[in-house]
């Protein structure tokens, strides 16, 4: 059966499938399982059996824990191009709930067919062994985040899309425009918060003149890097 080049371009820019050659990757298409989901739908739920890992290839998806309390933490965002619940292959359940946050384009690899790949692909093992270290690095930044008081957590997420949209003609303590990727209530449980508290703190934020926001609150003006450097600290 011929390989679809759609497929193939979206396993070439997963970072989990680099390296591999050209007949690793047309192995790799003839196992992956296209799936399109609309947006606010979910992937599998935390305890729900791992039977298969995931490349979204379009699209944002939400990875959260579901906690004892009723609330929800969220781990990761995915972006497109990225792999997520690699850790299903090597345990019975998923440890994380997923969301789709907008329509998406996922790869669906069943866990015992891929196990079987990667006993003949010993690059694709290798790949996937950086992919997880990658990941516990992320679990120990949210868990050291999360310690954090909400100003300061609030402070080095606004950073971070600031690197991300960096003009690199801009210099300096000058204003700069970001848009939020996510609706505020995503963004409260990312941050390990309520959105009530997350709104007390952008408005301490702009009243301190730290920040500007548009009426949607999606667009954000940082005013002074310098103190927003000074909560993130905190």
């Amino acid at each position: 059966m011929p390989v679809d080049d759609r497929t193939l371009a979206a396993l070439r820019a997963a970072p989990l499938f680099r390296r591999l050659d050209g007949g690793q990757l047309a192995r790799l298409a003839g196992i992956a399982q296209p799936r399109r989901i609309a947006a606010e739908e979910t992937l599998f739920l935390q305890g729900d059996p791992a039977d298969a890992f995931y490349l979204l290839a379009e699209g944002r998806i939400k990875v959260f824990k579901l906690l004892r309390d009723g609330r929800s933490a969220t781990i990761r965002h995915v972006e497109a191009g990225q792999t997520f619940a690699e850790a299903a292959l090597f345990h019975e359940a998923f440890a994380s709930s997923t969301e789709t946050l907008s329509d998406c384009l996922v790869y669906r690899f069943e866990k015992d067919v891929m196990l079987g790949l990667l006993l003949t692909e010993p690059q694709l093992a290798v790949n996937l062994l950086a992919a997880m270290a990658h990941l516990l690095g992320l679990l120990n930044r949210r868990v050291e985040e999360l310690l954090l008081p909400v100003p300061a957590r609030l402070a080095r997420y606004l950073l971070a899309r600031a690197d991300e949209q960096l003009d690199p003609v801009a210099g300096g303590d000058v204003p700069r425009v970001i848009r939020l990727p996510i609706r505020k209530r995503e963004l409260a449980a990312r941050l390990g918060t309520v959105p009530e508290t997350l709104s007390r703190t952008f408005d301490r934020f702009k009243r301190a003149q730290v920040i500007r926001m548009s009426n949607d609150h999606r667009l954000i003006e940082i005013l002074s890097f310098e103190k927003l450097h000074r909560l993130a600290q905190q």
